[in-house]
């Protein structure tokens, strides 16, 4: 009787250990590369410059990280320089672990995201299940042989799907400051009335000793 009781405790104890891993482990629908770009607001590829995370409550669920990119091409979305994404932490709660120096290809949305528990403060998110993968270093467009996951070339389908890319825009530099011509004239007016001034305290000098004398 002792001995079924300890089986059946023994059971019971790893269900309960087990159960929360397996409801935290991560499961991706497969996706197509069309269905990623569809899925997606921004796709990009970009080196990784910088990682935040984000605060939380201690007791809530671990808060997303922040990862800053800067682009090398843009294949759907803003042309911008620099992007900040946000994912979970780990990849048990579908987060994707980006590698600061690394390069990849970044499947982003902008749509509200039920994995991040504590709000990021970012506009654009992303998961183990979007499609991102790292890729060789470079800034030029993607190729076949430019893919690294798992040592295997780039799909014919994803280069299909991501189809031409665009260059990030160029942060504009605001011109130089040029001084108007009231400011480039002013040092000179100022000097020509002093002189101006002088020259009458001088005529009016000259006449007052002129008058004594007579």
């Amino acid at each position: 009787m002792r001995h079924r009781l300890f089986v059946v405790l023994l059971l019971l104890a790893t269900a309960v250990v087990g159960a929360p891993a397996a409801a935290c482990a991560c499961s991706c629908a497969p996706l197509e590369p069309a269905e990623q770009m569809e899925h997606a607001a921004a796709v990009f590829t970009g080196t990784v410059t910088g990682t935040r995370r984000v605060s939380g409550d201690p007791l809530s669920p671990a808060p997303p990280v922040v990862y800053r990119f800067r682009a090398d091409q843009i294949y759907k979305g803003e042309a911008a320089v620099e992007f900040e994404v946000a994912t979970n932490v780990d990849e048990a709660s579908c987060g994707y672990a980006f590698t600061v120096g690394s390069r990849y290809l970044v499947f982003a949305s902008d749509q509200e995201s039920g994995l991040l528990a504590i709000d990021p403060g970012v506009r654009l998110n992303t998961s183990l299940c979007a499609g991102n993968q790292q890729v060789r270093p470079g800034n030029r467009p993607l190729r076949a042989e430019d893919g690294m996951q798992n040592d295997e070339p780039l799909t014919a389908e994803l280069l299909a799907a991501l189809g031409t890319a665009g260059r990030p825009a160029p942060t504009a530099s605001p011109p130089p400051a040029t001084p108007s011509r009231e400011t480039a004239t002013t040092p000179w007016a100022a000097i020509g009335a002093i002189t101006a001034a002088v020259a009458v305290l001088a005529l009016a000098g000259w006449r007052f000793a002129r008058r004594r004398k007579t």
